[in-house]
């Protein structure tokens, strides 16, 4: 089936004309009846009453007409997928937070490299409020971070969240009691966390201020792997994401009462010329994220 001769019937629908219809397709009249005629063989139907002075559809006609309408869209929408491929050439300037980079950022590039094989990436890694402040400026085309960013001519993906929780070293964890700890139990550790103001930050405060306690010390580190590596050493309890390639041996996740909320994640990009390329990195990021956190839960 030519999906030109379902245009030309899309139009002689629309127009109610068949000389209309060729002179908006810029085909001669005998060439729009050539082709209804062979739509009519081929599913062994007539489409159009012509009868009377105004082309009308039949019964069958107006049957086709909503299928016909979904074809052309399926194809345009294919269209554009591959054109997006095609494309996909040149630089991306994405900027991102690490517990992206120490979660599923791996797969992420994996996907990007099998998807886009002529795409070079410009990754920056910092927190999300610096990621935020560049990517204002357009320094940075597109984002994966903790917050939604509402702005003009500015498209926002929400992510699969990653799950967080609380780990400290072996050492550390054999001096707190057994079985499912509390919020007082780990209140005269001190604490590691990301950057101030920061929703990890924020919500570790929270957990405490519900019990009416601060943390002695609260250190807010801008690196997962530092926080990692400071929590290793046994100086404190550390909130990071499940199933972060940091995890080692000598990490131990406490089984806290008080559960840290999920970190939610975003894909933020401008809606220029190459907005359909960052849609289409935003989805693979969906689906890479979304695969972690299966992972996370086995």
């Amino acid at each position: 089936m030519n999906t030109r001769f379902l245009e030309t019937f899309l139009r002689v629908a629309s127009l109610g004309s068949f000389r209309a219809a060729a002179q908006q397709l810029n085909v001669s009249q005998a060439t729009v009846s050539s082709r209804i005629s062979s739509l009519e063989t081929e599913f062994s139907a007539q489409l159009f009453d012509r009868e009377h002075h105004e082309v009308r559809l039949t019964a069958a006609g107006t049957l086709m007409l909503e299928k016909a309408q979904r074809v052309i869209a399926a194809e345009a929408s294919l269209r554009e997928t591959m054109s997006i491929v095609t494309v996909g050439a040149g630089r991306v300037r994405l900027g991102l937070v690490s517990s992206v980079v120490h979660t599923w950022l791996g797969e992420l590039i994996s996907e990007i490299a099998t998807a886009f094989p002529k795409l070079e990436l410009e990754l920056t890694v910092e927190p999300t409020n610096s990621l935020a402040s560049q990517f204002e400026r357009g320094a940075l085309d597109l984002l994966i971070t903790t917050d939604e960013t509402q702005a003009e001519m500015v498209s926002t993906m929400p992510l699969p969240p990653l799950q967080l929780a609380w780990f400290t070293s072996e050492a550390l964890a054999a001096s707190l009691p057994s079985g499912v700890l509390t919020i007082p139990d780990i209140a005269d550790l001190p604490l590691i966390t990301f950057t101030r103001k920061s929703r990890p930050y924020l919500s570790t405060l929270e957990l405490f201020n519900a019990h009416h306690l601060r943390p002695p010390v609260l250190h807010c580190v801008t690196s997962l792997a530092a926080i990692v590596r400071l929590t290793e050493r046994g100086l404190g309890v550390a909130t990071l994401p499940c199933g972060s390639d940091l995890e080692s041996r000598t990490l131990v996740r406490l089984n806290l009462e008080a559960q840290l909320p999920d970190l939610p994640l975003y894909c933020t990009w401008h809606q220029t010329s190459d907005a359909e390329l960052y849609r289409a990195i935003s989805e693979l990021a969906v689906a890479c994220a979304k695969a972690h956190g299966v992972a996370t839960a086995l």
